[in-house]
């Protein structure tokens, strides 16, 4: 069995050495065959450098993917792998020692299953600002961790894997390519490329587990612990989920183009957050903060593509 490591990377040289050192620190099972392939998403730093530092190090390579985008660059590296698994991780985050071995450990158990998932712990980079600080109501950007228990993955109970920390049997990735109006980088700016293909493959009858020893480390920045930033974030989910589920708008209910009940659900959560900004901690306004931020991504989605539909249908 080979088994790949696929890291999509844009101008993080830095970062992506940090992870690369990680990689090379790995316990490996003594008859693993493997290797790392990096996608260069068209950098203009000193990534390729990098990745070319660690030739005597690792079984790495470099693949090129010169159009912007995540799921573009992704889509790349399934088809640069030779791999009978993919295991996927990011650009900005630290592998345990055992991260690779407990995966490996997990395709040999399990060789029906198609998906893998592994925990994610973020770490946040001092000083925290004080509205982050001890607010337990914040679960993070992208961490991950369903205990300490191997599990089914599952879409009901909304056990999945987030991009950072996963992996996939490299023919169901081959089904299911990554969609290039998803993830970060792409045209329209939605987000959620990794999800989207999972819930694909286990929604085709596949099955999958959650690996709790297949741990990272996430790094978040300080540029990332903003208000500004969070309010960006959750604006994009909320225009992704939109995107990605049309069905849950109902047409014959709109105001100024958007439902109806979506419309009453910002001006609740508004309400909230304006209130408990000024009474409250922030573990308490930070979710209304959120769910504002979510619903109007939402809004903004169903507005535009109802113009543009419009647009479509007009006779030229």
């Amino acid at each position: 069995m080979l088994v790949s490591v696929a890291i999509c990377t844009f101008n993080r040289a830095e970062s992506l050495l940090r992870t690369l050192e990680s990689l090379a620190a790995m316990r490996l099972p003594p008859d693993l065959e493997w290797e790392v392939v990096v996608v260069n998403n068209h950098c203009t730093d000193h990534t390729d450098k990098v990745i070319s530092s660690f030739a005597n190090r690792l079984p790495i390579r470099r693949e090129l993917e010169p159009e912007r985008g995540l799921s573009r660059a992704r889509n790349r590296a399934v088809a640069s792998v030779q791999g009978d698994y993919i295991v996927w991780t990011d650009d900005d985050v630290a592998v345990d020692a055992g991260w690779l071995a407990a995966y490996v450990e997990a395709f040999r158990r399990w060789p029906e299953a198609a998906v893998f998932g592994g925990k994610i712990i973020e770490l946040y980079e001092d000083p925290l600002p004080k509205w982050l600080a001890g607010n337990d109501s914040f679960t993070g950007y992208a961490a991950r961790d369903f205990g300490d228990e191997t599990l089914p993955l599952s879409i009901p109970e909304m056990r999945i894997p987030f991009g950072a920390n996963f992996a996939v049997r490299a023919a169901e990735q081959r089904r299911f390519p990554y969609n290039p109006d998803l993830g970060p980088g792409s045209a329209r700016g939605f987000v959620g490329d990794e999800r989207d293909v999972i819930e694909k493959i286990l929604g085709a009858w596949a099955i999958g587990y959650w690996i709790p020893q297949s741990r990272v480390t996430h790094y978040i920045s300080r540029e990332r612990m903003t208000l500004p930033y969070m309010n960006h974030f959750y604006y994009d989910i909320g225009r992704s989920e939109a995107f990605r589920f049309p069905h849950t708008a109902d047409n014959s209910h709109l105001w100024f183009g958007a439902p109806r009940w979506l419309w009453r659900r910002l001006a609740e959560e508004w309400v909230l957050y304006s209130i408990h900004r000024l009474v409250s901690p922030a573990s308490v306004w930070l979710p209304h903060f959120q769910k504002c931020a979510l619903n109007w991504g939402k809004i903004s989605y169903w507005r535009t593509d109802r113009r543009r539909r419009r647009e479509l249908s007009r006779p030229a």
